[in-house]
């Protein structure tokens, strides 16, 4: 259903043609500035529809994601994305005032868009193994410093399964 709404959000919205090509020309151009398998790419926005098609984009260049929730304070931030030695923070203008000093390269998808849209709508070639890394969250850091909890391909690929064959959802349902 290639013309049906995948993303809603406040008046917006993305059918899953549009996302998909939006998300390759993204991964295309974080390819092309050398994001691939166990690379990390911080995502710094607010929800949006350029949420959803950074995650998908990271994904589909090969990369890991790393959500980092501007609310929280600089010193996290700058922790987390010196962890994961994060190639490039993908965020908004709006919220650079908020990055602490790191040495990644930062894109403003809001203010970038229009040289992202260049780059070429098909999917990316791409060969990611089961063992490469998805994401990396990191705990509360109640007890000391954060720790960034990963997850794999594989691990991911067998939860989607699991979900898939033990959950009945009615038709229509979105999660």
């Amino acid at each position: 259903t290639p013309d049906a709404d995948a993303v809603i959000f406040q008046g917006e919205s993305l059918t899953y043609k549009q996302l998909n090509e939006r998300a390759n020309q993204l991964a295309h151009f974080l390819q092309s500035r050398g994001v691939g398998p166990e690379v990390f790419v911080g995502i710094c926005m607010q929800r949006s529809v350029e949420m959803m098609v950074s995650v998908l984009g990271v994904l589909k260049a090969g990369g890991a994601y790393l959500p980092l929730d501007p609310t929280y304070p600089k010193e996290r931030l700058s922790y987390m994305i010196g962890d994961t030695k994060a190639h490039v923070l993908l965020t908004q203008h709006s919220l650079l005032e908020v990055l602490p000093e790191h040495s990644a390269q930062v894109v403003c998808l809001d203010s970038y868009w229009e040289i992202i849209a260049r780059e070429k709508q098909d999917n990316p070639s791409l060969v990611v193994a089961p063992e490469n890394l998805v994401y990396v969250t990191y705990t509360s850091g109640s007890t000391g410093k954060p720790k960034g909890i990963g997850m794999i391909q594989h691990s991911l690929l067998n939860l989607l399964d699991w979900m898939c064959r033990t959950t009945q959802l009615p038709e229509g349902a979105r999660t």
